[in-house]
């Protein structure tokens, strides 16, 4: 039994009781009146008082028991009070039920359930009794007595819907129903007791069998019971989403979406799950985007709700509609860690650096340091060329965690390519040692050091060391292969560089426009000419800005084309 259902229980029991009592002493008038208005150690010594003039007032006893079960260092003194209001007063329902409470509060459930069945014996009539009894007997795992007493409750108050379902709970925790037995019970039950609830589960029932018509059935007389019940258009839906009656699935599935009292999460949920079937979306763009704005402007402020219009409109070639949709979200919930990353994402996918900057500043300023967030910005700094403030953002990432050895090997190879984007290859080439010392396998500064110090020119042995071991980790990596095949190249090693670079063009090296240049200077110096023009060309039709136009020319009047 849940300890609020418990205190509620027991404040209800001293509503109860002074209606229960005789005139009174002043005393214990005043007593009354003080526990009533909160004064509980003004009452506590006025009813001590009326007990040593009155050792017989119940009520008393009773209040004073109320007072000691508020404290577990005085439960001992309470049970002892209620044991004198009973003893003064054998017959007090009142008296005997809060004591059951008591004990059910003070987790002795057996000792609660034994005072109950002495009360439904004494007092057959109260429903109230049933239902503590239930849950009594639920604490204790005997659910066979917690279905015998509810039958007594269903003969004496006749059937309805929280009896139904609370047998069907109850069914279901025992070996002796199987989800036959218990869905012919509701069934059988639903013929005397309709709801549109209990018709909804035999629908759900139903279609779960795949006998649509028994579902729909059902489905259509829980809706007939109450035309806003929305979980009877939810399952509706789907059954007519499986007999391909599209245009009825997405008119219940508007009913169900619009409904302010059904879960926003559910909704969410539901529609990322849908949104993710590019089929489907490809087949109903249109309707899959209302059923998206239906669950937004229905909870146009809920977090969840908002992200999933956001994803879909951006994966809906939407970009900047999703972007409006996310930093509402964040607006509406500045709290949240979650929406401010989001937002930022959908910046940054946009290359919206102007915008990701200061939005990355006041983030940090309101949530303090994050790592993605500052990890974010640096990438922005770098990407907008300001390579000092990128430099002094991944700083920041490795000086706020020098025990973690991962972000120190991560922010030391960024900082390596930083700084060798500025032009300092000293301080990148010391970075990418502080990376290596702590991880000498790290993939990415190990390309990086090799790939600049081939570029430089500069001790090209240590360079194909460090650039064999990323294609070991990585064979298929057509970045890493591309830097192990130019150094070859610069070793005079030029089949053996062509050898790389044909296994790079297979994993997505035709897709940059410096691998298909550099497998083309191969080429060259293998004097297989019109092969290396062909790569020449298709790297030029990528990236015109490569000079690749003038190197073709040069290479051309070389070899006296």
């Amino acid at each position: 039994m849940e300890r609020k259902i418990r205190n509620f229980m027991l404040m209800f029991a001293v509503i109860a009781a002074p209606l229960l009592c005789s005139a009174q002493s002043h005393t214990y008038l005043d007593a009354l009146q003080a526990y009533q208005i909160g004064e509980i150690a003004q009452a506590h010594s006025l009813f001590i008082n009326e007990i040593k003039a009155n050792p017989d007032n119940d009520a008393a006893h009773f209040y004073l028991a109320m007072i000691y079960s508020a404290s577990e260092n005085t439960h001992a003194k309470a049970e002892e009070e209620f044991k004198k209001a009973i003893k003064i007063d054998p017959d007090n329902y009142w008296y005997k039920y809060s004591l059951a409470l008591f004990y059910a509060e003070t987790d002795r459930i057996e000792l609660t359930t034994v005072l109950l069945e002495e009360l439904i014996e004494d007092f057959p009539k109260k429903s109230e009794l049933y239902f503590t009894a239930i849950n009594a007997y639920l604490n204790q795992s005997d659910i066979t007595k917690a279905l015998a007493t509810l039958e007594k409750i269903e003969g004496k108050i006749g059937k309805s819907e929280m009896i139904c379902l609370t047998k069907i709970d109850l069914m279901s925790k025992l070996e002796d129903y199987s989800d036959k037995d218990i869905y012919d019970y509701l069934e059988d039950y639903y013929k005397d007791c309709q709801s549109p609830r209990m018709a909804t589960m035999l629908g759900d029932r139903y279609a779960s069998l795949y006998n649509d018509s028994l579902a729909l059935f059902y489905y259509n007389q829980a809706i007939d019971l109450d035309q806003g019940y929305a979980p009877a258009y939810y399952g509706r839906a789907h059954l007519y989403q499986a007999l391909r009656q599209y245009d009825r699935y997405f008119e219940d599935m508007s009913f169900f979406l619009k409904d302010p009292a059904i879960s926003p999460r559910l909704k969410s949920d539901y529609l990322n799950k849908l949104t993710e079937s590019s089929q489907f979306v490809l087949a109903f763009p249109d309707e899959t985007q209302q059923m998206v704005l239906d669950a937004y402007t229905t909870h146009p402020k809920d977090e969840e709700v908002t992200t999933m219009a956001g994803v879909f409109f951006y994966r809906m070639d939407q970009p900047h509609y999703a972007i409006e949709l996310m930093k509402q979200n964040y607006e509406n919930h500045p709290e949240s860690i979650g929406a401010a990353a989001q937002y930022l994402m959908l910046l940054y996918y946009q290359e919206m650096w102007d915008e990701l900057i200061p939005e990355c500043d006041q983030i940090i300023e309101n949530f303090g340091y994050n790592f993605d967030i500052v990890q974010l910005r640096g990438i922005a700094y770098s990407l907008k060329k300001d390579y000092d403030s990128a430099i002094r953002d991944f700083q920041l990432i490795a000086s706020s965690s020098p025990r973690d050895s991962a972000v120190i090997v991560f922010a030391n190879s960024m900082l390596g390519d930083l700084y060798y984007q500025k032009g300092d290859s000293k301080r990148a080439f010391r970075h990418y040692k502080k990376a290596l010392k702590t991880a000498p396998n790290h993939a990415p500064a190990l390309n990086n050091y090799a790939y600049y110090l081939a570029t430089e020119g500069k001790k090209l042995k240590k360079a194909r060391a460090m650039s064999e071991i990323t294609i070991k980790q990585e064979p298929d990596n057509p970045t890493y292969l591309d830097t192990y095949a130019w150094i070859l190249h610069l070793l005079g090693q030029n089949i053996e560089a062509k050898a790389v670079f044909k296994h790079a063009m297979l994993y997505g090296g035709k897709e940059s426009a410096v691998i298909l240049d550099h497998y083309g200077d191969v080429l060259f110096a293998l004097k297989e000419y019109d092969l290396a023009f062909l790569y020449w060309n298709q790297a030029k039709a990528l990236d015109d800005t490569l000079g690749i136009e003038e190197k073709i020319k040069a290479k051309k009047a070389e070899i006296g084309r």
